[in-house]
């Protein structure tokens, strides 16, 4: 079974979206009639390092994750600080790996991995390959975390060691490193990375590309997201629609209010072969 049939399996938890418009009324529903102080928002901006556990998997999670406040106060830059959000989707694939997902068969894709906690919390759940991406200004930032954070691999058993690496990858264009695409892709993570309406035809183009770079099954796109502005939102969702099947997953009840997840594959990419 490939990892696309094993979430394919689990479609009847989901919620098909199929407008945008509607998707927005259902969810901002709900998050205007509830507690405005459940925001999440940022972990801690004012440090320069964070001690992170992260719970629901077979153990918990201890990383340390470096930040830049500095860059983070500059116009348009957002991933250089931790966001709770961040953690919401770590635990939420922590939890699936005690749920049938097997993270040593996914090669995986994180664009705009600011700190890199996704990436780093699927490499340390046994993620075979696990590629970190964001624009160059965050290489040195996401690179520091990554390095403090890769598994010591005593290969005992033979097995291949799994890899984690942090490269430049910038929307709306072919990556440049041919480490992004060196070998096929299971899925691709989004966390919290559209925070203006203008990046949206930009982050999906690359999400099609990629997924299009696979063909034999499909590639399996999560997209976890804090509700902030219903327009923004909507633009998102109606760009995703242009070229993916999307379903909202049900998180937890304490957060489903003002986060959301998706996952999606490309538009005609399921056909019944493809299910074992």
């Amino acid at each position: 079974m490939s990892f696309f049939d094993k979430v394919y399996s689990e479609i009847g938890e989901y919620t098909r979206v199929e407008d945008a418009e509607e998707e927005v009324c259902e969810l901002y529903s709900v998050y205007y009639s509830s507690n405005g102080s459940s925001r999440l928002d940022l972990v801690d901006p004012s440090k320069t390092e964070l001690t992170v556990e992260l719970t629901g998997g077979t153990k918990t999670l201890t990383l340390t994750i470096a930040q830049n406040p500095n860059i983070n106060n500059e116009l348009g830059q957002t991933g250089a600080v931790l966001w709770n959000s961040s953690i919401i989707t770590s635990e939420y694939l922590a939890r699936r790996s005690t749920h049938g997902w097997d993270f040593s068969t996914i090669n995986a894709i994180e664009l705009g991995s600011g700190c890199g906690l996704v990436s780093i919390a699927m490499h340390q759940l046994g993620a075979r390959r696990v590629v970190a991406t964001d624009q160059a200004r965050m290489m040195k930032l996401l690179t520091r975390n990554t390095d403090c954070n890769r598994v010591v691999q005593l290969n005992r058993n033979r097995k291949p060691p799994t890899v984690l690496l942090a490269t430049e990858y910038v929307w709306g264009r072919a990556p440049e490193d041919p480490r992004v695409l060196a070998e096929p892709v299971d899925m691709v993570v989004i966390s919290d990375c559209v925070y203006h309406e203008s990046v949206a035809p930009l982050l999906v183009r690359s999400l099609v590309d990629v997924c299009k770079s696979r063909s034999d099954v499909p590639v399996v796109v999560l997209v976890g997201q804090e509700l902030r502005s219903d327009i923004v939102h909507a633009a998102f969702v109606a760009e995703l629609l242009e070229h993916f099947d999307v379903y909202r997953v049900p998180v937890m009840p304490s957060v489903d209010t003002n986060y959301v997840l998706y996952a999606m594959w490309l538009r005609g990419s399921h056909s019944p072969e493809h299910t074992h």
